[in-house]
Parts: C-alpha cells; structure tokens; sequence
C-alpha cells in the first residue's frame, strides 16, 4: 500500500503565514510510536475517567428530549406573539443541539450539557 504525499496546509491570512503545528492523520498504519502512545492514555482513561451508568445515559437523553420539545414549544409561542401567520407558527421549529464534552462523548457522570437552540 502506498501512502500518499503529505498535503500541504499552509495558508496566509492577512500578512502572516499559518500552518498545522502537527502531523495531520493520512490514513496511514499507526506507527510503534503512536500505538504505544494510544496504549498509555486508553491505561490512563481506564483507571482515571469515569464512565457513565446506562442508567445515567438514558436519564440525560430523556432529558434532551424534553428539554428539545420545550424549546420547539417555545419558539411556537414567541411566533405567535409576533403575529405571526398560523402556517408560519406551525411551521416555526426549533432545534436543540449539545455541544462541548456531551457532544464529543468525553464527560464525566453529572456533568453539565451544553446546548444550543436554533
């Protein structure tokens, strides 16, 4: 298997010239270096990060379903205080998103979700 050549990230934003500090990942085979490396933090989160119970996991997804419909909820009700027309509150959505660690699957049981509402 061939690896392909690096790609070259440079750009220029204003007068200076910015490129990645690191290695950007090519698809290539890990190397001895990086295996090891994966091994002592999976050691590390293993023994240090705690993992939430099922039971916590489905207690925070009944949570963000109703934290969702209350949002959607409240989206309709400020269209129509704007008057908006009927169609145009029905059709008003609203949609919960999680950001931070909730959303890249790195928090610690009790943690907060951070949200966003569009």
């Amino acid at each position: 298997m061939s690896i392909p050549p690096p790609i070259d990230l440079t750009a220029r934003i204003g007068n200076r010239t910015v490129k990645p500090a690191l290695p950007i990942v090519d698809g290539s085979p890990s190397n001895a270096s990086e295996l090891a490396f994966n091994s002592t933090l999976q050691s590390f989160i293993d023994v240090n990060v705690p993992l939430e119970s099922t039971e916590g996991i489905q207690t925070r997804e009944r949570v963000l379903d109703k934290m969702g419909a209350l949002c959607r909820e409240w989206v309709r009700s400020v269209a129509m205080g704007l008057g908006l027309p009927q169609d145009a509150v029905d059709g008003a959505g609203g949609q919960l998103f999680t950001s931070g660690s909730y959303r890249l699957g790195v928090h610690e049981p009790g943690a907060d979700i951070d949200t966003i509402v569009v």
